[in-house]
């Protein structure tokens, strides 16, 4: 299968970013109690689901999130089913980078690679007007996701100039 579903592709897509985008810093955050947020994400997936052709629902299988927090750059780690489509995600994060005040909304997702068919992935985000696609990803494994995120939301070092 080489198309997105609907139900995968659209909920991290529009409606993840849509929720995550709107509360801002709030949702990098984690809750003063600890609790896990799966229940509210899996809730999430359901109900928009239910907004869907039956035939296009998906169950929440392997969906998952949690806080992270990596030199500084807080960020709230979602973890999808596991794609199928090309460009459906496997991991989304909200993420404050260090010393910013907006958050910023990533994405890993699955690609196919034109020439030769291989599977990959490609580094995207979204913001409130557009979609960036920032080249080839990691491997999909959460801990390489992360590090990407980090190094791609990290204050640029400027260097000296020299003639």
């Amino acid at each position: 299968m080489t198309n997105p579903r609907p139900h995968h592709y659209r909920f991290a897509h529009r409606e993840l970013p849509r929720h995550l985008l709107k509360f801002g810093s709030q949702v990098t955050s984690p809750a003063p109690n600890g609790g896990s947020l799966v229940p509210a994400f899996t809730k999430l997936w359901n109900s928009f689901g239910e907004t869907l052709p039956p035939e296009d629902r998906l169950p929440s299988d392997g969906l998952d999130c949690r806080h992270v927090e990596v030199e500084g750059t807080r960020l709230l780690l979602v973890t999808l089913p596991t794609p199928a489509g090309t460009t459906e995600a496997y991991f989304c994060a909200s993420v404050l980078p260090k010393g910013a005040n907006a958050v910023r909304y990533l994405t890993l997702e699955h690609a196919i690679n034109p020439f030769d068919g291989s599977p990959g992935t490609v580094l995207g985000e979204w913001t409130t007007e557009s979609h960036l696609n920032h080249g080839p990803g990691p491997s999909p494994v959460a801990d390489l996701f992360v590090a990407s995120v980090v190094q791609l939301v990290a204050p640029k070092k400027r260097g000296f100039w020299r003639r």
